[in-house]
């Protein structure tokens, strides 16, 4: 799973955008990141706008938008997912499109989806956004060595949950 290919770095001074064209531009990738993160999209978009909130906030002293607007969507998400699970409640993914029509792809995201939150996260940005570890690790504020830990962890609890 990749990515579009855009880069979030966002050009200082005279050619940076406006927030309101930032906003445009990035709001539809943040929010499949979120819900490829969370699993529902009342709460990706609940979290993105959170994320939106922080960067307005800081606009004119953000170096680089998109960085820091994927962080924070990444740690928003990943708080939603603890404080769901902490308050021992289930994803509500009940009647949500899979993502694609095919019963190999939506397996997998199934299994997916029953990660972690830490090692769902590192799946998503690795896959899906398709970040180096290092890029992976700068966004969840770790280690290089916790990223290839926590996907290798990852893959193996797909690998059991796959051959079930």
């Amino acid at each position: 799973m990749a990515s579009d290919g855009k880069d979030d770095t966002i050009p200082i001074g005279d050619d940076r955008p406006t927030f309101d064209a930032f906003y445009l531009d990035s709001n539809a990738r943040m929010v499949r990141l979120a819900w490829l993160l969370v699993g529902s999209r009342a709460v990706a978009e609940e979290v993105v706008h959170d994320a939106y909130l922080a960067v307005h906030r800081r606009w004119r002293r953000i170096d680089n938008p998109g960085a820091y607007l994927r962080r924070a969507v990444v740690n928003g998400a990943l708080r939603s997912r603890r404080r769901r699970m902490h308050e021992d409640r289930l994803l509500a993914t009940v009647g949500e499109p899979p993502p694609t029509g095919d019963p190999a792809v939506d397996t997998m995201w199934d299994a997916v989806q029953r990660l972690r939150p830490e090692r769902r996260a590192v799946v998503v940005l690795r896959y899906w956004s398709d970040l180096s570890h290092r890029e992976t690790a700068e966004i969840l504020g770790c280690p290089v060595v916790t990223v290839r830990t926590r996907l290798h962890r990852a893959l193996a609890d797909l690998r059991k949950e796959l051959n079930r």
